[in-house]
């Protein structure tokens, strides 16, 4: 081998190494952007979450559950889990049939399609037997939207409300028995009234009788006040729960303010600090989203608060640019939210700067790559299962087909037939080998005309499938000029040997 032939040979080696670290490169960029679908960034999104929140979900004292659009388990939490007697990371992946009895699972999977078709929550009180009891249970079910209100899922929240309905029950019990008692002691009185006025001396029975009504009357009276007191533990409950979701919207890990009609901050959690630079007393009720929000963005915000009717509660979510203290420029995600019943919202801003950033860098490193393999004199395919994936425009130039044409046929067949033997062969100990390199074999274009090449190939993972990358270097010129030269050398040859012989004579 020739020094020039040994230069060629190290410049292949090392455009080899820079492919190899492109290709890496590239199937990572693919497969970040190449995504399943946007029901899976969704769930991905959904399990970030989950990580975040599942210590507050787990004290939650409600059964609650995640499912994907295809009513599969994402996430339970531990009571939900523990009346089915199973722990909640067993759960996940799995359907209702893997659950429940058949019957059951189809009206709660039906249920499910209704409420993710009609993007609207869904509250339901049904009654259960459970070990022989029966009981009442309340469902929430709300469709799960993904940040292009896309319908990825559903979140369900099971409350167990049997007591709640029976003392409610025992309300209405006692309110027509209080009712029935009181029609039926004004009867009483007035038939009193009567013997009171034909019979005088009967002045000591209808004096019994009243001390009678009163003993019952205190005891109704006590009714009430147990009624009451459980009316206390009930809202007693409710301030807890406003005390719970107070904590969760200052510990969420993003930014949230409430806002009035006016766009005022009146209140701000702790998050936002760290995004704006400005302590929670120098925000509240001082300072406007005007002052953080960039023009553009706070016209979308309007725009959907004054747009919306009482009766619509979908968040809104954007992107948009956040001024903090310093002039401190970031690129959020802008998620607002109406309250309900009020002119008030609230407004989640997410820091996604570094993510916006590492888009960019991803793009940018992509259009070097993909010009970086599709301006390379060598020529560079990728075979899987023995058929072309993936080639640079010098596959069609050295074979003179189209990607159409190359791609509905294996490869096989555009070697020529003495050579595919040799060819397969050594993509078959790509197995025990990390690389090959094949050559010089005969390639057949597609006039017909026969071009040798030699081929360097690895093993690589295309697609989350094994398959074989090669590197292709056009030999023709190579091989007919060492042709020539053999001929010339065996045309020498025999002149001399005929020589010899003349001369030996």
């Amino acid at each position: 081998m020739g020094r020039e032939e040994e230069r060629a040979v190290e410049k292949l080696s090392a455009i080899e190494k820079t492919i190899d670290k492109m290709l890496e490169m590239r199937q990572q960029i693919v497969e970040l952007r190449e995504t399943e679908s946007q029901r899976q960034k969704a769930l991905e999104e959904l399990r970030a979450s989950e990580k975040k929140y599942k210590t507050l979900l787990e004290n939650i004292p409600h059964r609650l559950f995640m499912k994907d659009r295809n009513s599969v388990y994402v996430f339970v939490n531990e009571i939900y889990a523990a009346d089915l007697k199973i722990k909640p990371q067993e759960i996940s992946g799995k359907t209702d049939y893997d659950l429940f009895p058949k019957e059951l699972a189809e009206e709660y999977i039906s249920a499910e399609k209704r409420i993710m078709a009609k993007g609207q929550l869904e509250n339901t009180e049904k009654e259960y037997v459970h070990d022989g009891q029966s009981g009442f249970v309340r469902t929430v079910k709300t469709p799960v939207r993904d940040e292009n209100g896309v319908t990825i899922g559903i979140l369900g929240i099971f409350e167990d409300i049997t007591e709640r309905k029976r003392h409610e029950e025992e309300l209405q019990n006692n309110c027509a028995h209080l009712e029935e008692l009181v029609s039926k002691r004004t009867a009483e009185l007035e038939t009193v009234n009567q013997e009171l006025r034909r019979e005088a001396g009967e002045r000591r029975r209808v004096e019994e009788l009243v001390s009678n009504r009163t003993a019952e009357l205190e005891t109704v009276n006590q009714e009430l006040q147990r009624e009451a007191g459980e009316r206390r533990r009930v809202e007693e409950r409710l301030r807890e729960l406003e005390g719970m979701c107070r904590v969760f919207l200052e510990y969420t890990g993003t930014a949230i303010v409430v806002i009035e009609e006016d766009m005022v901050i009146s209140w701000a959690n702790r998050e936002f600090k760290k995004l704006s630079g400005y302590p929670k007393e120098a925000v509240e009720g001082k300072k406007s989203l005007k002052e953080f929000v960039a023009p553009a963005d706070l016209e979308k915000i309007k725009s959907y608060l004054t747009g919306r009717t009482n009766l619509e509660f979908v968040p809104r979510d954007d992107e948009g640019q956040f001024m903090g203290q310093g002039g401190n420029r970031r690129d959020i995600r802008i998620i607002t939210a109406p309250v309900p019943g009020g002119k008030k919202a609230v407004v989640s801003l997410s820091d996604i700067t570094d993510r916006k950033r590492t888009e960019e860098s991803l793009r940018t490193l992509q259009e070097q790559y993909q010009a970086l393999v599709e301006n390379a004199k060598e020529t560079i395919l990728v075979l899987q299962e023995g058929r072309l994936k993936f080639g640079n425009p010098q596959v069609f130039g050295i074979s003179g087909y189209t990607k159409e044409e190359l791609t509905a046929r294996p490869f096989r067949e555009f070697i020529h037939p003495d050579d595919r033997e040799m060819f397969e062969f050594h993509l078959k100990k790509l197995g025990q080998e990390e690389s090959y390199q094949v050559g010089p074999f005969r390639l057949i274009r597609k006039e017909g005309v026969i071009r040798w090449v030699e081929s360097k190939g690895a093993l690589i993972q295309w697609e989350g499938k094994p398959a074989v990358l090669n590197f292709m270097t056009d030999v023709t010129d190579r091989k007919q000029a060492w042709e020539e030269l053999c001929n010339s050398i065996e045309t020498f040859r025999t002149r001399v040997n005929t020589m010899e012989k003349y001369f030996s004579l």
